[in-house]
């Protein structure tokens, strides 16, 4: 016990408020070697994707303002070939004069959606599409109409040239087809061409048209090659088409019935009047009705009209006369 002479400590020191400097232990080497390298991890990584963004930036804004000298930096050589790839018949000689690519252009600098819209501007072609393959080839893939019919158009001089009609409509001056194709396509009738920019206005009613021909080609093409004119006159109105022959019969079908059955109907009626007689030739033949074929022959009713045996004698005998060969 502290006496009560013995004076008392100072209020607020205390031996716990004696400073008391203890040095943390010495970091091993290993230790200071990792920390090395964490920072410079870190120090590469800052410094990747700082050289990453600068050279994004630099890409964009050289394909922004200066356009030759990405191709230059690509190494893209002039164009040394053009590859077609198509499902119709146009030529790759054909393909290169149309897009008239400029001697020496690179492949970098061709402007594709222009060399496209250039191959589209003929009605042949449906769809185009062209890539580039480096290090110099330009590759051009087709997708072409194909003609269902023919027709007559006056141009601007006034002269009548044959165009061709593709299924969807699209009228179009076609290139390269085969002779033996183009002159079994029937002719359209009963229709009016509208003037468009590109050309002509599409045909209505050309996916009826298609199904109906390529039934009969597929179907019957003994009757099909007979077939010149096919008539659109009546199809909005009556939904009729009808098809001149060669031999001058009119065959009436009905695009609500189908074409199978018509065709089948056509050919059986076709096949019997076989047994006609030269003079009662097929006028028309109707096949929009459903259960039967009205058909329409040449001729007058006394031309077409058969000789008939002599009438037998049909006179009722007297009664008198019966009375006897009963009583026999």
């Amino acid at each position: 016990m502290k006496s009560a002479d013995q004076p008392a400590d100072a209020p607020g020191r205390s031996w716990r408020n004696i400073r008391q400097d203890v040095s943390s232990p010495a970091m091993s080497r290993q230790g200071l070697r990792r920390r090395w390298l964490a920072w410079l991890k870190i120090g590469v990584l800052a410094a990747a994707v700082g050289l990453g963004g600068w050279s994004v930036y630099e890409l964009a804004h050289s394909w922004a303002t200066d356009r030759a000298a990405l191709t230059t930096a690509v190494h893209s050589a002039p164009v040394r070939e053009t590859v077609l790839i198509t499902d119709g018949v146009l030529s790759q000689k054909w393909v290169a004069e149309t897009l008239a690519l400029p001697k020496g252009a690179s492949l970098m600098a061709l402007d594709l959606p222009a060399l496209r819209d250039r191959l589209l501007a003929h009605g042949q072609i449906r769809v185009a599409v062209l890539t580039r393959s480096f290090p110099d080839t330009l590759v051009v893939t087709l997708q072409e109409r194909t003609p269902v019919a023919r027709i007559l158009a006056t141009d601007s001089s006034g002269l009548s040239k044959p165009l061709f009609v593709a299924k969807d409509g699209v009228v179009y001056e076609g290139r390269l087809y085969a002779k033996a194709l183009t002159e079994e396509l029937p002719w359209l009738d009963g229709l009016r061409l509208l003037r468009s920019v590109r050309g002509f206005e599409p045909v209505e009613g050309m996916a009826d048209v298609s199904a109906l021909l390529s039934t009969a080609q597929l179907q019957a093409p003994h009757l099909y090659r007979d077939w010149i004119i096919v008539s659109l006159a009546h199809l909005a109105e009556r939904d009729e088409l009808r098809v001149k022959t060669k031999d001058r019969t009119e065959i009436i079908f009905s695009r609500k019935r189908d074409y199978y059955k018509q065709v089948a109907q056509l050919d059986f009626v076709l096949d019997a009047a076989q047994a006609l007689p030269e003079a009662a030739a097929l006028q028309s033949v109707n096949l929009t009705l459903e259960g039967q074929v009205p058909v329409k022959l040449h001729g007058t009713p006394d031309e077409l009209m058969p000789a008939v045996p002599e009438r037998p004698d049909f006179s009722l005998s007297t009664s008198s006369q019966r009375k006897k060969q009963r009583d026999l």
